[in-house]
């Protein structure tokens, strides 16, 4: 079951997992802000995570 990725959509959503886990970074010492900050972190592994299997997808 081979899908067609394209490489566009692959390198976008890796480049917003990276810019939401630097934005957690970035924000995780302001007081009273716990919470959010890690749903991003979460939403950027997971976004990180999938730019990956899409690129690795493309190229197989």
């Amino acid at each position: 079951m081979a899908f067609k990725v394209n490489i566009f959509t692959a390198i976008i959503v890796l480049i917003v997992g990276l810019y939401d886990m630097a934005y957690a970074f970035n924000h995780r010492r302001q007081p009273n802000n716990k919470h959010g900050i890690t749903a991003f972190m979460i939403l950027g592994i997971v976004f990180t995570i999938g730019g990956i299997v899409l690129l690795i997808m493309h190229f197989l």
